[in-house]
Formats: C-alpha cells, sequence, structure tokens
C-alpha cells in the first residue's frame, strides 16, 4: 500500500510541474528561484559572477526588485535559440514564462545589446538608461557589463547600492596563494630531496668494520 500511494504521488508531481521546467529554456527554470542566470561554463570567471550575483542581491534587499539574465551564445537560449541577437523579444519571452513565479523587473544582457521589462511589458526610458553602459567582451565582460548596468538602473530609480567589490583585486589575491602553495610544495620537495642524497651519502663514506 505504501509503495502504491508513493507511486501515485510521483505521478501526481510529474503532472504538476511547471511547463516552464520543459520548454528548454534554462534562464526560465532558474530564474524561478535564482535572482541571476549565467552561462554554466567550467570557465566561466567565479569573481566576476559573485560580484554581479551581490549586486542584485544588494538591490533587492533594499527594495528595487530585479532579476538578471546574462546571455553569451545561442547555447544558453536552449530550445528558443532563435531569439539569439534579439535581447529585447528574448526579455520580452523570458518575463512570460516566468509569470507565475515572478512578474517584476527582468534585464537580458547579451553581446548584441539588452533586453529590459518590467510586470512583463516593456520600458523603453529604463531600456534606454542600460543602453548608455558600454558592452565588455566575453563572459567576464558581460557579466561586469550587467553589473554596471543594474547599479545604472537601481540608481535612475533612487536606490544606492553598495561600491563593488574589486573583480581584479580578488582574482589577483587568489592566483597569489596558488603560487604560494605551489612554491611551499616545492620547497618541501626539495628539502626531502636534499634529506635523500645526504643520507645516501653517509651510507657510502661510513667506515666498514674488519672482521
Amino acid at each position: 500500500m505504501r509503495l502504491r500511494a508513493l507511486f501515485v504521488a510521483l505521478l501526481a508531481a510529474c503532472a504538476l510541474a511547471p511547463a516552464a521546467l520543459a520548454d528548454g529554456d534554462p534562464a526560465s527554470d532558474t530564474l524561478i528561484t535564482s535572482q541571476v542566470f549565467y552561462p554554466y561554463y567550467s570557465n566561466t570567471p567565479k569573481p566576476a559572477v559573485n560580484r554581479l550575483q551581490q549586486t542584485v542581491a544588494d538591490a533587492n534587499k533594499r527594495g528595487y526588485t530585479i532579476r538578471v539574465a546574462v546571455i553569451t551564445s545561442p547555447y544558453d537560449l536552449g530550445s528558443v535559440s532563435a531569439l539569439w541577437h534579439k535581447p529585447q523579444p528574448y526579455a520580452r519571452f523570458l518575463s512570460l514564462e516566468l509569470a507565475f513565479a515572478y512578474k517584476d523587473r527582468l534585464l537580458v544582457v547579451s553581446p548584441n545589446g539588452y533586453g529590459y521589462v518590467d510586470r512583463t511589458k516593456p520600458d523603453p526610458a529604463m531600456l534606454k538608461v542600460v543602453q548608455k553602459v558600454p558592452i565588455e567582451k566575453g563572459t567576464e565582460g558581460l557579466l561586469l557589463t550587467a553589473d554596471k548596468a543594474v547599479r545604472a538602473l537601481a540608481a535612475k530609480s533612487g536606490y544606492k547600492l553598495p561600491a563593488a567589490a574589486s573583480v581584479k583585486d580578488g582574482s589577483g589575491s587568489s592566483r597569489d596563494e596558488i603560487v604560494i602553495a605551489v612554491a611551499a610544495a616545492l620547497g618541501v620537495l626539495v628539502v626531502a630531496g636534499v634529506e635523500i642524497l645526504r643520507r645516501r651519502r653517509r651510507g657510502r663514506t661510513a667506515p666498514q668494520t674488519i672482521n
């Protein structure tokens, strides 16, 4: 009976799964519960991701509700790759996909431009605000661009956000820690090697006893 009840519950859960989870659009799945969507590649710069996530979190904490999708390639659009290079139509599409769970500000940042909607509706005035922010190249550049765009939108609406963390300082300190760790490991190996050579030399030069 318990197994039958569990089976029925699983069938019910599958039947009630949101349609957004089946449409193949990664951002619409992620932004249901997260405030930022970014490409999940192994080479995505973590310091830049952390900076954008912190900025968006700060904005939401201060009452400026917004979610951000950073789109770097058609792959990030999943089954709606036809909207590649069409950030404003995609922003509108994405807002409708999220409407059952989220209906506030939504910003899309892509290599060829921005998309912006508020409560699933375009907002030309605020779109012009972000269009003044130059779009930087590469994945890290787009993440940093999104950070600046969020700050520009928040400032235009009268919200002051904390100063942005320095990505270069953070990544530099990480590199320094790695260099120090590698140097320390090499130092241990050198000391161990020298000690082994000393022991071998002692063994060779030790006086032999005559019976």
